[in-house]
Protein backbone atom coordinates (compact mmCIF):
# COMPACT_ATOMS: atom_id res chain seq x y z
CA UNK A 1 0.00 0.00 0.00
CA UNK A 2 1.32 3.04 -0.91
CA UNK A 3 1.49 6.12 1.17
CA UNK A 4 -0.03 8.27 -1.40
CA UNK A 5 -2.84 6.52 -1.71
CA UNK A 6 -6.53 6.86 -0.30
CA UNK A 7 -6.71 3.66 1.11
CA UNK A 8 -4.59 4.29 4.21
CA UNK A 9 -6.12 7.46 5.81
CA UNK A 10 -9.17 5.32 7.27
CA UNK A 11 -7.00 2.88 9.02
CA UNK A 12 -5.47 5.52 11.12
CA UNK A 13 -8.82 7.22 11.54
CA UNK A 14 -10.31 3.93 12.91
CA UNK A 15 -7.38 3.51 15.61
CA UNK A 16 -7.71 7.06 17.07
CA UNK A 17 -11.32 7.00 17.14
CA UNK A 18 -11.26 3.11 19.16
CA UNK A 19 -8.83 5.23 21.15
CA UNK A 20 -11.13 7.82 21.95
CA UNK A 21 -14.00 5.65 22.39
CA UNK A 22 -12.73 3.53 24.74
CA UNK A 23 -10.93 6.81 26.59
CA UNK A 24 -14.28 8.21 26.87
CA UNK A 25 -16.63 5.52 27.96
CA UNK A 26 -13.78 4.51 30.49
CA UNK A 27 -14.60 8.40 31.83
CA UNK A 28 -17.98 8.34 31.66
CA UNK A 29 -20.68 5.78 33.75
CA UNK A 30 -22.21 7.79 35.65
CA UNK A 31 -24.40 10.85 35.76
CA UNK A 32 -21.36 12.40 37.78
CA UNK A 33 -18.67 11.75 35.72
CA UNK A 34 -20.54 12.59 31.80
CA UNK A 35 -19.67 15.99 31.94
CA UNK A 36 -15.51 14.40 32.21
CA UNK A 37 -16.62 11.95 29.32
CA UNK A 38 -17.88 14.43 27.38
CA UNK A 39 -14.84 16.62 27.83
CA UNK A 40 -12.93 13.83 26.40
CA UNK A 41 -15.20 12.62 23.51
CA UNK A 42 -14.68 16.04 22.23
CA UNK A 43 -10.73 16.60 22.76
CA UNK A 44 -10.11 13.05 21.51
CA UNK A 45 -12.48 13.40 18.48
CA UNK A 46 -11.13 16.75 17.73
CA UNK A 47 -7.95 16.23 17.49
CA UNK A 48 -8.54 13.42 15.05
CA UNK A 49 -10.76 15.05 13.14
CA UNK A 50 -7.72 17.99 12.90
CA UNK A 51 -5.43 14.73 11.90
CA UNK A 52 -7.56 13.46 9.31
CA UNK A 53 -8.75 16.98 7.59
CA UNK A 54 -5.55 18.00 7.50
CA UNK A 55 -3.69 14.64 5.73
CA UNK A 56 -7.19 14.35 3.69
CA UNK A 57 -7.03 18.39 2.03
CA UNK A 58 -2.98 18.03 1.72
CA UNK A 59 -3.68 15.67 -0.80
CA UNK A 60 -4.64 16.17 -4.44
CA UNK A 61 -8.72 15.71 -4.27
CA UNK A 62 -8.76 14.32 -1.01
CA UNK A 63 -12.07 13.67 0.96
CA UNK A 64 -12.71 14.41 4.58
CA UNK A 65 -15.94 12.81 4.74
CA UNK A 66 -15.29 9.08 4.12
CA UNK A 67 -12.37 8.97 6.70
CA UNK A 68 -14.26 10.71 9.18
CA UNK A 69 -17.02 8.42 9.12
CA UNK A 70 -14.20 5.88 9.91
CA UNK A 71 -13.54 7.64 12.63
CA UNK A 72 -16.90 8.03 14.15
CA UNK A 73 -17.13 4.26 13.56
CA UNK A 74 -14.14 3.66 15.52
CA UNK A 75 -15.32 5.73 18.38
CA UNK A 76 -18.20 3.47 18.58
CA UNK A 77 -16.51 0.43 18.57
CA UNK A 78 -14.30 1.68 21.51
CA UNK A 79 -17.10 2.88 23.50
CA UNK A 80 -18.53 -0.73 22.55
CA UNK A 81 -15.91 -2.29 23.46
CA UNK A 82 -14.82 -0.73 27.14
CA UNK A 83 -18.59 0.17 28.35
CA UNK A 84 -20.92 -2.71 29.47
CA UNK A 85 -23.96 -0.42 29.82
CA UNK A 86 -25.73 0.03 25.93
CA UNK A 87 -29.09 1.40 25.05
CA UNK A 88 -30.39 2.40 21.57
CA UNK A 89 -31.04 5.69 22.80
CA UNK A 90 -28.06 6.31 24.94
CA UNK A 91 -25.86 5.22 21.88
CA UNK A 92 -27.90 7.45 19.45
CA UNK A 93 -27.62 10.70 21.68
CA UNK A 94 -23.87 9.82 22.45
CA UNK A 95 -23.40 9.25 18.09
CA UNK A 96 -24.76 12.64 17.52
CA UNK A 97 -23.29 14.12 19.88
CA UNK A 98 -19.77 12.74 18.61
CA UNK A 99 -20.69 14.19 15.20
CA UNK A 100 -20.00 17.75 16.24
CA UNK A 101 -16.75 17.55 17.03
CA UNK A 102 -15.25 14.97 14.43
CA UNK A 103 -16.99 16.90 11.84
CA UNK A 104 -16.36 20.41 12.38
CA UNK A 105 -12.53 19.85 13.10
CA UNK A 106 -12.26 17.37 10.16
CA UNK A 107 -13.59 20.25 7.66
CA UNK A 108 -11.60 22.82 9.85
CA UNK A 109 -8.27 20.60 8.93
CA UNK A 110 -9.05 19.72 5.23
CA UNK A 111 -9.22 23.72 4.67
CA UNK A 112 -5.67 24.30 6.67
CA UNK A 113 -4.32 21.50 4.84
CA UNK A 114 -6.01 22.70 1.49
CA UNK A 115 -4.26 26.15 2.11
CA UNK A 116 -0.74 24.75 3.40
CA UNK A 117 -1.13 22.61 0.02
CA UNK A 118 -1.99 25.23 -2.61
CA UNK A 119 1.63 26.80 -2.88
CA UNK A 120 3.05 22.98 -3.78
CA UNK A 121 0.09 22.50 -5.93
CA UNK A 122 0.76 26.04 -7.87
CA UNK A 123 4.47 25.87 -8.30
CA UNK A 124 3.77 22.08 -9.37
CA UNK A 125 1.55 23.01 -11.98
CA UNK A 126 3.72 26.51 -13.11
CA UNK A 127 6.72 23.39 -13.74
CA UNK A 128 4.15 21.51 -16.11
CA UNK A 129 3.75 24.38 -18.28
CA UNK A 130 5.79 24.99 -20.72
CA UNK A 131 8.82 27.23 -20.99
CA UNK A 132 7.49 29.73 -23.14
CA UNK A 133 4.25 29.91 -20.83
CA UNK A 134 6.19 31.09 -17.67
Amino acid sequence: MRFGSRSWLPVPAIVLGSASGWFSAGAGGSLQRAPTALLVMVVGLGSAGLFVGLVSGRRDGGRWFMPTLALLAGFYAGTWLNSPHHSFAGDTVVMALATVPACVSAALGYTVGVHLASPQRERKTRNDLPEEAR
